[in-house]
């Protein structure tokens, strides 16, 4: 019985969207994956610090420079999704979703 399995899917894919939809709103573009419950977004202006450190003073949300990873990823940031519905809902509120 994989029900789980889709249940689980389908979860982290509404938790990437929500997420998604609240970059958006505060300005950074952050496609969706193919398969992750991680969202890779470019830093508007390169700066990934600098990003971070404004969703974490207007969302509440606390993400990952991606310089974390490697050079590759440094100007992006990295969002985990691995908070409940709520609370990431809360975040895309205070970004301005909503």
């Amino acid at each position: 019985d994989d029900g789980h399995v889709d249940a689980q899917r389908a979860r982290y894919r509404g938790r990437l969207a929500t997420m998604a939809d609240a970059l958006g709103f505060a300005g950074v573009k952050a496609p969706l994956p193919a398969g992750a419950f991680y969202l890779w977004a470019p830093a508007p202006d390169g700066d990934a610090w600098a990003l971070a450190r404004r969703l974490a003073a207007d969302g509440g949300v606390l993400v990952s420079p991606g310089e974390f990873y490697g050079p590759a990823g440094a100007d992006h940031i990295r969002v985990a999704v691995v908070q409940p519905d709520d609370r990431l809902e809360l975040v895309a509120r205070r970004l301005g979703v909503g």
